[in-house]
């Protein structure tokens, strides 16, 4: 299984979190998904969703478009995010 490495803007690998583990195998997992619906990437990011369920065979997905693409998520959506055994989160311009 292919890896994502994770890398600051500055070009340094990012800091792994303590207490987290690495999802080993994303099938039946719960997926979700936050994007900030900006219009350029609508139909990219419809597609990259597709995808992952096609790829990932989850046994549930929840997507999350935020009404404005520059105001943060809620509380209540950040819950969710965290309930969820992978996120997908997408600022898109």
């Amino acid at each position: 299984m292919a890896s994502i490495k994770l890398y600051s803007p500055v070009g340094a690998e990012a800091p792994h979190a303590e207490g987290i583990s690495r999802l080993r195998d994303p099938r039946g997992s719960r997926v979700a998904f936050l994007f900030n619906g900006h219009v350029s990437v609508i139909p990219f990011w419809r597609h990259l969703e597709e995808e992952l369920k096609l790829a990932c065979e989850p046994a549930d997905t929840v997507t999350f478009v935020k009404p404005n693409t520059f105001a943060p998520a809620g509380s209540s959506t950040i819950q969710e995010l965290s309930e969820a055994d992978l996120a997908l989160v997408g600022v898109c311009a």
